[in-house]
């Protein structure tokens, strides 16, 4: 019987697994017994042994013979398998590593040369072993897997072309190539197309490939590869590179383009109260002349302020004058240059330098209103002086080493002072502290003194007082607690290390006069009847007996008692309204107030209490002295609730201790006695107090007030550099009080000023925000934007 073509069973068939590109079926069906027609290329072997079978004899009458059954497919290899799956999935992040190492080595770690080199060689090493095993002939592929790795070859090819084109900018490299040696100009244009070369491709390497690298993972080990995707990815990684690079183009030549854009807050302080109160005061009137072209922006704010300033005072006359117009003016006045403003009274010229442009004038207009205050005082009224004590560890008194007392000095009172038209002067016992206070002291300032004043100082400002002189008084509590807390304080013996007798802690050294007590002063402070020791035992769990006085409280008090206040040096402390700083009880001494009476001190402060509190560290207390007959206005208080911690524990003691509303500061004055009665006689031609008629020439030509004043805070710490500059209201209320002492409280009011917060941060946190804003930021857009294409696939393959 003959078997006809269509029933013969070819050799080749069963080994071919031919797959039709659209419905993915496999021409198995052909062998078996199917209509669709035989493939072109079949193996020779195939065709003879057909031939060979027509030309058989076949009985015809035999039975047909059953098709022959196709043969199974070859099994296919584990999904796992790394022959022809391309290269591993461990070779992307051994690349990028690298990158990063390199990086590392070069930017971060520069400073340690052997960390450098391993960083960087190490991770150069990474990238060049991750791109070697690429060409592996053991991970060769093929189909739309070949493509990929062939894309992904060439980009890490790229990647290490970059590398060493940096290699060539660093110090060795140009070294090595003889670009150290070429001319500067040549070699910095060198130098920046080098560094524009590897920045821009390493971008145009690494972002695709970190792309294709996501679309290939899911289906790493799939069958069939959907390589128009992994292209996709790569274009847009290519494509987002590309912008990154414009982007920098971008801001590069924008940087050489003199065009600026600033949107920063900007605004020039307009005239306060007290720089308006100082104009209209004056008897003679000033003229304010400000030399500006006829067209400038900053004389143009320049002259709003003044016109503002003018607003309702005729003690004023503003103009506005071109330089090069008036060019004898200009000499006159001595005005060299554009944008100078020049206060005039009378032969009393002043000069304010801002500029005439408006980038460089920019910081000076937001501080305007206080820079023209301060030269406005110098014509307004001759200079005075002021006497800052030292020798005795006071704020202003600074150590030989600074570091050790870092924001606990008084450089920014002093210059509050100059700016209010004062001379600053030191005074020591060897300055004559001691004798007497100098003549021409208009103002006497004692700044916290951790060692007492002697006997002679404290008679000398004794009679300073006595005459009429004006004292602002800071006194440190802290300095007497920390000798009383001390184990030497409570064990009887004195800094040097001597045992003292009973009682000897308030007995004065030996060999030393007794301190000579001035008239109407108050003895010095004794411990409250209830706390002191000897009056009766102490019951059980109670608190113990407070220590006794030391002679620097004595000394402290009787220096208080001078001008007619009595300081207690038991620090103050409120359970629940205070600052937190080292989380413990210690901090309930660390308070705040604003609790202002209506005195002239402090009528500034007054007037804002609701929105202001001047921040008190360790405060003690103030109280009249007996016998007292100055007019005392405590114009400071703590607030409610505060109370005496007598022993130091920082808990309320309800035996010893008493809730109340503590006077902290206080404003004295008294009519002046002329000479002071207990002053040591001179040689009548000698004796500068002769008559007193050149200490009231004196006040006569400053305007000094003729009556004794005098402003006592109890705590010295909050005039410290550290207080002031945090917070404003201390150096208010500093500034205040001096324009009292001075006769000037009509001047009192806030300066206005502009001038931005300034951000100051550690060296860790501008590390913090280095790395934040130059990886942080990318990182989060990049993984957002991947956030939203995930989820966006995501619902339309739901739809469909």
């Amino acid at each position: 019987m003959a078997v006809s073509d269509d029933d013969k069973v070819k050799p080749g068939e069963s080994e071919e697994e031919e797959t039709d590109e659209e419905t993915g079926e496999d021409t198995e069906d052909s062998a078996a017994g199917t209509d669709e027609e035989d493939s072109d290329e079949e193996d020779d072997s195939a065709e003879e042994d057909d031939s060979a079978e027509e030309d058989r004899n076949v009985d015809d009458s035999a039975p047909p013979k059953a098709k022959a059954a196709p043969t199974k497919p070859a099994p296919q290899k584990a999904p796992n398998a790394v022959v022809g799956k391309g290269s591993p999935t461990w070779v992307m992040p051994l690349y990028v590593a690298g990158l990063v190492f390199v990086y590392l080595g070069e930017r971060v770690l520069s400073a340690t040369p052997n960390v450098h080199w391993a960083a960087t060689g190490g991770g150069a090493l990474a990238a060049i072993v991750a791109t070697v095993a690429r060409f592996n002939p053991n991970w060769r592929a093929d189909g739309e897997r070949k493509a990929i790795e062939q894309l992904m070859a060439l980009l890490s090819v790229a990647g290490l072309v970059a590398l060493g084109i940096y290699a060539a900018t660093t110090e060795w490299g140009s070294e090595a190539l003889g670009i150290a040696d070429m001319e500067l100009e040549a070699r910095e244009s060198l130098e920046t197309v080098l560094t524009i070369s590897w920045v821009v491709l390493i971008l145009l390497t690494t972002l695709p490939m970190l792309f294709a690298e996501l679309a290939l993972h899911p289906m790493r080990w799939a069958e069939r590869l959907e390589g128009r995707r992994v292209r996709a990815a790569a274009a847009g990684g290519t494509t987002l590179a590309l912008a990154a690079a414009y982007g920098c183009f971008f801001v590069y030549a924008a940087g050489g383009a003199d065009l600026k854009a600033d949107y920063s807050y900007f605004k020039t302080s307009r005239p306060s109260e007290p720089t308006k109160k100082i104009v209209a005061s004056m008897e003679e009137p000033i003229e304010v002349i400000a030399f500006f072209p006829q067209v400038n922006d900053v004389g143009a704010e320049v002259e709003r302020y003044l016109q503002d300033l003018a607003k309702g005072s005729s003690n004023v006359q503003i103009t506005v004058e071109d330089r090069l117009l008036l060019p004898k003016l200009a000499r006159e006045l001595r005005a060299t240059q554009d944008g100078v403003i020049v206060l005039k009274r009378g032969d009393v010229n002043k000069r304010l330098t801002i500029g005439a442009d408006m980038k460089n004038a920019r910081p000076k207009l937001k501080t305007l209103d206080r820079d023209f205050q301060e030269q406005l005082l110098k014509i307004a009224r001759a200079r005075r002086t002021a006497y800052l004590t030292v020798g005795h560890g006071e704020l202003n008194d600074r150590p030989k080493n600074a570091a050790t007392r870092s924001g606990q000095e008084a450089s920014i009172l002093r210059q509050l002072l100059e700016k209010q038209n004062y001379t600053v002067k030191s005074l020591s016992s060897a300055q004559g502290l001691a004798n007497d206070i100098p003549d021409d002291a208009d103002l006497l300032v004692i700044l916290g003194p951790v060692d007492p004043f002697l006997p002679e100082e404290i008679s000398s400002v004794k009679r300073y007082a006595d005459r009429g002189g004006h004292i602002f008084m800071a006194l440190d509590p802290d300095v007497i607690r920390r000798e009383q807390l001390s184990p030497l304080g409570q064990a009887g013996i004195d800094a040097t290390g001597a045992s003292k007798p009973p009682g000897a802690g308030s007995a004065a050294p030996a060999g030393s006069a007794t301190p000579p007590k001035p008239a109407g002063s108050a003895p010095a402070p004794k411990p409250p009847a209830s706390a002191a020791p000897g009056t009766s035992a102490t019951p059980p769990g109670e608190a113990p007996p407070p220590p006794p006085v030391s002679e620097k409280a004595e000394r402290m008090a009787a220096l208080a008692a001078t001008v007619g206040v009595k300081f207690d040096a038991t620090t103050l402390a409120h359970p629940e309204k205070h600052f937190r700083r080292r989380y413990n009880k210690s901090d309930r001494t660390m308070l705040a107030t604003n609790r202002f009476s209506s005195h002239a001190s402090v009528s500034t402060l007054s007037k804002n209490a609701a929105s202001t509190a001047v921040l008190i560290f360790g405060v003690g207390s103030l109280e009249r002295a007996p016998g007292a007959k100055e007019k005392i206005d405590f114009a400071v208080k703590s607030l409610s609730g505060t109370f005496n911690d007598v022993n130091g524990n920082y808990e309320f003691d309800k035996a010893t201790e008493k809730k109340w509303s503590y006077n902290v500061g206080a404003a004295v004055s008294r009519p002046s006695a002329g000479a002071a009665k207990d002053a040591p006689k001179k040689d009548e031609k000698a004796d500068p107090h002769a008559g007193d008629k050149k200490a009231d020439k004196k006040k006569e030509e400053t305007g000094m007030p003729d009556e004794m004043r005098a402003f006592v805070l109890a705590d010295a710490d909050a005039l410290t550099d550290l207080i002031v500059s945090r917070n404003g209201p201390n150096g208010l209320l500093f500034v205040d009080a001096i324009r009292w002492l001075g006769g000037e409280e009509s001047w009192s009011g806030e300066d206005t000023t502009e001038e931005d917060i300034r951000l100051e941060h550690t060296k860790e946190k501008d590390q913090v925000w280095f790395y934040a804003t130059i990886f942080g930021a990318p990182l989060f857009v990049l993984a957002c934007g991947l956030l939203v294409s995930r989820r966006s696939r995501g619902s339309r393959g739901g739809r469909s």
